[in-house]
């Protein structure tokens, strides 16, 4: 069945797309959306673990029609993490089975252009470089033999299409008329869902988080910083009567927020802060200010006081004491401060800033600051609980 649908879905994709609209009447949606991920499905060991996906566009027909398989602890959509797809290129002549990487989680932070698609290349060969091993463990010779390891020809013209040759990982492309058959269509399959599994569970494949991070990380180099902060406002209590407020908690939470992705993520805040900081007081024409600036992980004198960034008042030269708080979703629902940054805020008062970013790995991420959470927390705009206790043994 699988050989048949792929067959079905080369010959008629074409003339469905005529039809400009997607059309869930028509037989190629009902494949594409239900049949063959149901196939798929069928035929995977342990499905639970994956959800099974496919797409002829939203709204208007995609120039590429996918049918794709994410691993539930790696991605659930086609736009981040990477994953096992069929994919069909413009030419309707060949389908692609590929591991390749969601594109879009690059095109977020750059726009649709040349440098997400070069982040995108960067990143699938981080991949590859841990996935060399599991394939000589896991993958068979003869499909060995037939894999195309990185980098593909395009699917067409446009950066979609662009995107999934760049962010592939490992592929192979059957030709309609040399169509393997039935069982070595769905032993290859098999193998790339076996191979998936292995590279998700090895601890030294990078997060999604890592995979982005770690390459604009890589790219922060003198002004040219990205993501950026554009502009900034003061954090507004969504406080009404009967509700708490936002949270904030004085220790670690039971949420694995001090893995190494959160850690990425953190880096990455911090230094969009400092790279504001520093620009806010060049701009204001206080180059003198901005050299004074301290992020205090890199820091030889003093680490861990309690924040991570000491600026300055472009007006008066007081210092400001700034913690960074930072998260890739678009919302913060609550945030945690250690011990040492607590009593710190206690102790600084308005001198002690929280800068809280949300969509951290967009252009331009939100940001709100919190002056004087101390006062907040006293005036029933936030509120605080314990979130852990430590144990000593």
């Amino acid at each position: 069945m699988l050989r048949s649908h792929l067959i079905q879905l080369l010959e008629g994709f074409e003339e469905y797309r005529a039809g400009r609209r997607t059309d869930a009447g028509h037989p190629i949606h009902n494949l594409l959306v239900k049949e063959l991920p149901e196939e798929l499905r069928n035929l995977t060991p342990d499905a639970q673990l994956y959800k099974f996906d496919g797409s002829d566009g939203a709204g208007m027909i995609t120039a590429v029609p996918w049918v794709a398989i994410f691993h539930r602890e790696v991605t659930g959509s086609a736009r981040t993490g990477y994953y096992v797809v069929f994919l069909v290129p413009e030419d309707r002549r060949s389908v692609v089975l590929e591991l390749g990487l969601g594109a879009t989680q690059f095109a977020d932070l750059y726009g649709e252009n040349r440098r997400a698609l070069e982040a995108s290349k960067i990143a699938s060969q981080k991949v590859l470089g841990v996935a060399r091993p599991i394939i000589a463990k896991v993958l068979s010779k003869d499909l060995q033999s037939r894999l195309v390891e990185g980098e593909i020809s395009a699917m067409g013209a446009t950066y979609e299409q662009k995107a999934y040759g760049k962010a592939a990982i490992l592929s192979i492309r059957y030709q309609l008329e040399d169509l393997p058959s039935e069982d070595r269509l769905v032993s290859d399959y098999l193998e790339f869902v076996d191979f998936y599994r292995h590279l998700v569970e090895s601890p030294l494949t990078p997060s999604t988080d890592d995979l982005v991070v770690g390459e604009v990380i890589d790219t922060c180099v003198g002004e040219e910083i990205y993501p950026s902060i554009t502009e900034v406002c003061d954090y507004e209590s969504p406080q009404r009567p009967g509700s708490r407020g936002r949270g904030v908690g004085s220790g670690v939470s039971g949420f694995p927020r001090y893995s190494r992705a959160s850690k990425s993520i953190g880096d990455l805040g911090e230094r969009l802060v400092l790279d504001y900081l520093r620009r806010r007081l060049k701009d204001g024409g206080r180059p003198d200010l901005a050299e004074r600036v301290i992020w205090h992980q890199k820091s030889d004198v003093n680490r861990t006081p309690g924040w991570d960034i000491t600026t300055y008042d472009l007006d008066t030269e007081e210092e400001i004491l700034v913690e960074v708080k930072a998260t890739q979703s678009a919302v913060f629902t609550d945030f945690i401060l250690t011990r040492n940054e607590w009593r710190a805020a206690q102790q600084f008062g308005k001198k002690y800033w929280i800068f809280l970013l949300s969509n951290v790995l967009q252009q331009h991420p939100r940001v709100e600051i919190l002056r004087n959470p101390s006062q907040s927390v006293q005036d029933g705009l936030i509120s605080m609980e314990e979130a852990s206790w430590q144990f000593r043994v």
